[in-house]
């Protein structure tokens, strides 16, 4: 349980005066009863919200401008780089029985993990909320968490189940990458997946050792080629286990800035707690559900997490409007 807590972090805590979150459209996708009508003690039942954010960024703005690339991203006419991101909320059905905290996990490789760590709930019901039995023991729920969900991987596909994030692809760029694979299993010669499109085979190398603290090797037998352009194929040498580590270094093309999902989690986050028009799907009255925020991720998530406070996307991006009064 420790390692869960420790987990925790808050993920918005300042106020700034320069400029509102970037939201520019919220659009609601669905909105439903979860758990099937499951109630939680005092706190009742749960909806879920699906979701799609689109947000803008302006380069120039010092909280955007860590983004890797983002200046070379294509713009919109008011000069911001667009993208959207996939957003799944469960909140209260009866916002006046939460306890006014969002709990943002930050989902692993699109997937939801949190229910599964704090309520026991089996896979792939954790995932959907669909059934009672997807809440697991209902911990959260009978806490009155509202529980939110960004995609954030630019480098996965949106698809019922995963969430994700578009941005856009800055065409013609070309640079090293660097992927790493695990294979987990003897076939020879393996076929792995490229992130991006590599440009030229002659510019292909792959390594490999037993462990990941061990000297990278080019032993004799290893051999990889370019099938197509995002199609590795390995020829696998003698002496290394299922679990190997194969390192596959390349020139690739057509990235896109996948700095973006940070901003994609900040500006969705900001946009909850403080959006006060109808397109906050947590508005309750004249003022949303919830006030503070709190972020959960572990493994890959809670690698996100501490990048996310080390870039300083935790500052939040929105502003209170100007009153001319």
């Amino acid at each position: 349980m420790r390692r869960i807590i420790t987990g925790l972090v808050a993920i918005t805590c300042l106020w700034p005066t320069a400029s509102l979150a970037e939201i520019v459209r919220f659009d609601i996708l669905a909105r439903e009863p979860a758990f099937a009508g499951r109630s939680f003690g005092d706190v009742g039942t749960y909806e879920r919200i699906t979701a799609r954010a689109t947000f803008a960024l302006n380069p120039s703005d010092d909280r955007n401008a860590v983004i890797t690339d983002l200046a070379l991203a294509p713009r919109s006419s008011d000069g911001k780089v667009a993208a959207t991101a996939d957003v799944v909320i469960l909140r209260p059905s009866d916002p006046t029985h939460g306890n006014g905290t969002l709990l943002l996990e930050v989902p692993n490789r699109g997937r939801k993990l949190a229910p599964q760590l704090f309520d026991d709930a089996a896979q792939p019901g954790a995932n959907n909320a669909d059934k009672a039995e997807d809440a697991g023991i209902g911990f959260l729920h009978r806490q009155g968490f509202t529980m939110v969900w960004v995609g954030w991987q630019g480098d996965i596909p949106s698809k019922p189940g995963q969430l994700a994030m578009t941005a856009p692809v800055l065409k013609s760029i070309t640079g090293p990458a660097r992927e790493e694979v695990v294979f987990d299993n003897t076939t020879s010669p393996a076929r792995a997946t490229l992130t991006w499109p590599a440009t030229d085979a002659a510019d292909l190398k792959v390594s490999v050792r037993a462990a990941w603290a061990d000297a990278r090797q080019a032993p004799s037998g290893l051999l990889a080629k370019l099938v197509d352009p995002l199609t590795v194929e390995i020829t696998r040498p003698d002496g290394f286990d299922a679990g190997a580590l194969y390192e596959i270094t390349y020139t690739a093309r057509d990235p896109v800035p996948l700095g973006m999902g940070y901003a994609a989690v900040r500006d969705v986050v900001s946009f909850l707690r403080h959006d006060e028009t109808q397109a906050n799907p947590l508005l309750n009255g004249l003022h949303p559900s919830v006030s503070r925020a709190i972020g959960f991720g572990v493994s890959q998530s809670g690698r996100f997490l501490r990048d996310f406070l080390y870039l300083g996307f935790n500052e939040d991006s929105w502003a209170a409007p100007c009153s001319t009064d």
